[in-house]
């Protein structure tokens, strides 16, 4: 159900998609749980991919027929060793979906390349790989809440 991104096609702003057709049974997978499985209207699809990224999200909202939402969302990372993490919700309405996609922290994913057990690694390379963390999570927060800011006007707009 996540495409992955065309490494082809230049993006500088968030990739978003607004649905309106009736999907057949969706499952959403979930990591360490059990996925969820639905027949919804997929409302909304946003990514934060763009050309040179090392981490992006990439979200699906669903409308299932008895008026509750679903969200399902994906940390995507190419680092060595990091895998992708999936999130899955079921909400009661619009709103709660909204809230809950608004209120996700798009940081809390991502992988620290810091062995704190190995004993020779200097006090100076802890420090440096935590700055290159530090500017990678302000990265991923700022797409994230660009992602966001798209899909709520375009909601709002009716798109």
């Amino acid at each position: 159900m996540y495409a992955a991104p065309n490494a082809d096609t230049p993006t500088t702003s968030p990739q978003m998609t607004l649905a309106s057709d009736l999907d057949d049974a969706v499952t959403l997978r979930t990591t360490g749980g059990k996925p969820l499985r639905i027949r919804a209207e997929l409302l909304a699809e946003a990514r934060t991919w763009r050309a040179g990224a090392h981490s992006w999200h990439e979200l699906l909202l669903y409308r299932r027929e008895s008026g509750d939402y679903a969200v399902g969302l994906k940390s995507c990372s190419d680092e060595p060793g990091a895998g992708d993490v999936f999130h899955a919700q079921l909400l009661p309405d619009l709103e709660s979906a909204l809230s809950w996609i608004q209120a996700f922290d798009p940081t809390a994913d991502l992988t620290a390349d810091i062995d704190a057990s190995d004993r020779k690694i200097s006090a100076t390379d802890i420090a440096l790989r935590a700055a290159a963390l530090r500017q990678r999570a302000d990265q991923v927060a700022t797409r994230y809440r660009t992602m966001v800011g798209e899909l709520l006007y375009r909601i709002d707009l009716g798109e």
